[in-house]
């Protein structure tokens, strides 16, 4: 492989993914590549000989009558294999193209290629870090490659060339020090594609671009931190509907519902302000609508907070509505984004992360895409790599930690991101968090100044994020890896260790020794501790019927404080025990911060993993304090519960504690920043705030409510339907009912393409009903994703949003929080009405806390919960103006029952609203596609 050599991109279409269950080629594509150039082509259809399935035939555009007339391909392995004599084999997942095509060589008589082969899935990964699917089809989207013909031979080899082509540009183009830094991690790649970076190594170093600068052997992009201060200049504040026209037109269009929310917030906070319930419902612009006013009240003098539940709308607010408001103000407004410093990369230890191969080829692979993205990243932050999970032990070990403090004179301080992050964070007017975040760091001087403004932005979300915030656990999973993981560190059977490296030093030697007994003395201590809750409170305790399978236990208040007042010795002995390792640790650190500058690289790792093990071991030690206390006091206000795997396997217990209610995290709100503004738009319950306030804790003589409508004209642009036809639901299990929903969500869907999202309350009924749709000729022509099923939240939320005839099956956020205008949704299916299910044990506890207030849990929560869950579900349909679409609902219950009814009062007013049976739903939908608006 050399700057000379013809790269044959190959894509073949097969009946199906097995050779050894009797496969065959249909189609053969090649396209020949040189000095990036395509310089032939090549396309032959195959007779394979069988029946090909329907759905590779709709795929493919292929007919039954085209493969009869094409040759075997024993009549055409002879050329194949001519054509790719001397060539590299390039393909789009290459591990299935190679390997099928040798098979078929070889069932015909000819010999096996032995070509050097490169992947394209592989390149872009590496490539294009921030690319949201790899798929072929959107990749060429994302560069904007013409593909007529997906699924086509030809087609995909001509196309998977030219990404071949604009990959090895980008590669060609990196900075030398980063593709050194490629090959030397390729070390694992599909089959030669790490050799294709080492021949790009070799290549001579380019002068680097303005945007770019190399630091200690990365290279990285320049970013502009803003050194003073930026506000707004005198302006004043535009109190009538012409001035404020004046500011949004032409860019947007006046809505008078926004002009009065801007009025209300500028009005309350020029005297003496009060905290605020606003909702503002979809289509509003309540963003804009409480940022223009607040903008005029800070001059300079305060920070505006905003929290709000997802990453992409912090990010949206920041990159979007900020800049707007700026342009049409002509204002200079400075906003940064607040999260935890583990977000962000930490430049030293990616930098000894890089100097050992991991045996794990993710986590070669996972390198050498940060490497790109160093090229390309103005933030540091992991968020932008738009990855599902971030669960690799790479990001443990190469992020920030709130417990360190980079020193002026440290590697890469002047590069640092969070350092850049934070510094950008103290000039901005606006500081954008997230609810987790200001729920858990709510009185943190440090991220948020005291007598702040502050927006809860998707306020109905803050109550679950907050409790969610505060669960903690105790002798988990997690804290017996760790104890393992410094095992290993310390005197494990892998090289190098703590103990091997120290051995000449018998002081530091002793102290290795020493910390490694401790531990392990702690970790049975642990055991101890989780076999006498397991022999007190699970192993006679749970009935027989019950002794099996997963197992949750709620503690009572009275029998906790026994037992912690029983075992306080035992609790005093363990922070003991924790509280001497810790000593230990620190002397071992302190000395080995004094000797790294003799170390190889390698062991300056283990030094580094060593320091970030004893940071997690000090999170545990205050966890235990933080749990100990909160056992001893225990109050109404927490639930403490014990969960076990299966009964019997007493390692497998975890003790567990939440919060039931966000009280005492609102009242030091309260008390930190000026009186909030909660927004969103779905607050209220049959037009009455009654139950966020109560979530909130708030008095509703306290605070200012208002509600907004929608400028949205529903009638025109949606219609709403219940089917009257469907079977009565018997329980949680009732397979009748899912066999019903699964034939409902065929008839809505298999005569059109509309993108169609069917919410859940369970996963298990999702899995039913995915699988029912599976045996029917839907998934021939409609994408179906199904959480849980075919993958995460965040992973099927992309891939709907790309498709143009998916269907999803959801369940729990995906009732709220993501965004699909226009045709990303146009039909929104409600298979039950959204209660959850009362079994749970945070949920079963809330309503025994009320049954013991004498107070009635359906209607003071249940009913509520579901019915503000079903206003936001309709959200989700009508996201802008221009939208249009059906909301189908399949729990009859909302027009037969007296709660239902009440529920539907909760939908717009001039919403359309039909109850019919099935067949007429589906005939109604189509009229309303049909109509031209």
């Amino acid at each position: 492989m050399n700057k000379d050599s013809i790269y044959a991109i190959v894509d073949l279409e097969t009946t199906g993914t097995s050779v050894k269950t009797g496969d065959r080629i249909i189609q053969f594509g090649c396209a020949m590549v040189q000095h990036g150039k395509v310089i032939d082509q090549i396309a032959l259809d195959i007779n394979p000989e069988r029946e090909v399935p329907t759905n590779i035939l709709q795929l493919t555009h292929l007919s039954p009558q085209r493969l009869k007339v094409a040759p075997y391909f024993e009549d055409v392995a002879a050329t194949i294999s001519q054509l790719l004599r001397d060539t590299v084999f390039v393909a789009h997942n290459v591990n299935f193209d190679y390997p099928f095509l040798n098979a078929e060589l070889q069932r015909v008589g000819q010999p096996a290629l032995k070509l050097a082969a490169i992947d394209t899935v592989e390149l872009a990964q590496v490539l294009l870090p921030t690319a949201v699917s790899y798929r072929l089809s959107d990749l060429t989207q994302l560069l904007a490659i013409e593909h007529t013909n997906p699924h086509q031979a030809d087609s995909d080899a001509v196309v998977t060339a030219q990404l071949f082509i604009a990959l090895s540009q980008r590669l060609a183009n990196l900075p030398l020090v980063t593709r050194q830094a490629l090959a030397k991690c390729a070390t694992r790649s599909a089959r030669e594609t790490g050799l294709y970076f080492a021949v790009h190594a070799q290549q001579n170093a380019t002068p680097l671009p303005d945007y770019l600068y190399v630091s200690h052997g990365l290279a990285l992009r320049k970013k502009s931190v803003t050194t003073t201060r930026l506000t707004t200049s005198a302006k004043t504040y535009p109190a009538t509907d012409a001035e404020k026209k004046h500011y949004l037109r032409p860019l947007l269009k006046w809505r008078k519902t926004q002009g009065k929310m801007m009025d209300l917030i500028y009005a309350n906070y020029a005297e003496q302000p009060q905290p605020m319930i606003l909702e503002a419902a979809t289509g509003l612009g309540k963003s804009l609508g409480y940022l223009l006013p607040f903008s005029f009240h800070l001059q300079g003098q305060q920070k505006l907070v905003v929290s709000t539940s997802t990453a992409v709308l912090q990010t949206q607010f920041v990159q979007q509505t900020v800049p707007l408001l700026n342009q049409l103000l002509d204002i200079d407004l400075q906003a940064a984004i607040v999260k935890s410093p583990q977000h962000y990369i930490d430049l030293a230890k990616f930098s000894q992360a890089l100097t050992v191969a991991d045996k794990v080829k993710q986590i070669q692979l996972l390198k050498m895409k940060l490497l790109v993205w160093l090229t390309m990243t103005k933030t540091g932050d992991f968020a932008e790599l738009h990855l599902t999970t971030y669960h690799s032990p790479l990001f443990a070990e190469i992020s920030h930690h709130s417990h360190e403090l980079v020193a002026t004179d440290a590697p890469f301080a002047t590069d640092d991101f969070w350092l850049a992050a934070h510094k950008q964070q103290q000039q901005a007017d606006i500081l954008v968090t997230n609810h987790a975040f200001l729920s858990q760091h709510v009185n943190d001087e440090q991220f948020f100044p005291k007598n702040s403004y502050l927006v809860v932005d998707e306020a109905q979300q803050f109550p679950d994020a907050a409790l969610k915030a505060s669960s903690q656990q105790i002798i988990s999973g997690a804290i017996t890896q760790l104890l393992k993981r410094l095992h290993k560190t310390l005197t494990g059977t892998e090289q190098p260790t703590l103990a091997t490296l120290l051995s000449n030093d018998p002081v530091a030697h002793y102290n290795v020794v020493s910390l490694d007994y401790g531990l392990s003395e702690f970790s049975q201590l642990l055991q101890q501790l989780q076999q006498q809750l397991y022999l007190d409170f699970i192993a006679e305790q749970i009935p027989l019927e019950r002794r099996n399978g997963f197992i949750e236990r709620p503690l009572a208040e009275t029998e906790l404080t026994e037992w912690v007042t029983a075992n306080r010795g035992f609790g005093q002995k363990l922070r003991r025990l924790l509280n001497d390792c810790l000593l230990l640790a620190d002397k071992l650190d302190q000395y080995l911060l004094n000797e790294q500058a003799s170390w190889l690289v390698s062991e300056q790792k283990l030094w580094l993993d060593f320091n970030q093990q004893v940071h997690e071991l000090m999170q545990v030690r205050q966890l235990l304090r933080d749990v100990f206390t909160q056992l001893a006091d225990a109050d109404h206000g927490q639930l403490v519960w014990l969960t076990l795997k299966d009964y019997g396997d007493a390692a497998s217990l975890t003790l567990q504690l939440s919060r039931l209610d966000i009280t005492p995290v609102v009242e030091r709100l309260l008390q930190h920043f000026a009186p909030p503004v909660f927004t969103g738009a779905t607050l209220t319950v049959a037009h009455k705030f009654d139950y966020f306030e109560q979530q909130m804790g708030l008095s509703a003589d306290a605070v200012v409510e208002k509600r907004f409508a929608s400028p949205f004209r529903y009638k025109r642009q949606a219609a709403f339907y219940v089917v009257a036809d469907g079977p009565a639901i018997r329980g949680a299990a009732d397979h009748a009912y899912t066999n019903y929903v699964a034939r409902a969500v065929y008839a809505l869907t298999h005569d059109n393409q509309r993108q169609t999202l069917v919410l859940f309350n369970s996963l298990q009924m999702i899995a039913e009903v995915y699988r029912a749709l599976m045996q029917t000729n839907l998934p021939l022509q409609r994408e179906i994703f199904a959480q849980g099923v075919t993958g995460s939240k965040e992973r099927i939320t992309k891939r709907f949003s790309l498709s143009q005839r998916g269907i999803l099956l959801g369940t729990g956020s995906f009732w709220e929080g993501i965004d699909l205008p226009k045709e990303a949704l146009e039909q929104l299916v409600i298979a039950r009405l959204p209660f959850e299910a009362p079994d749970g044990i945070l949920t079963r506890a809330r309503y025994q806390k009320l049954t013991a207030a004498k107070l009635n849990p359906f209607f003071k929560e249940a009913l509520p919960k579901a019915t503000m869950r079903l206003h936001q579900g309709f959200g989700r349909l009508i996201r802008t103006s221009a939208d249009r679409g059906v909301m189908v609902v399949l729990d009859d219950r909302i027009v037969t029952t007296s709660y239902g009814k009440r529920m539907l009062k909760t939908l717009p007013a001039s919403l359309p609203k039909t109850t019919a049976d099935l067949v007429e739903v589906v005939a109604a939908a189509d009229e309303f596609f049909a109509r031209k608006v």
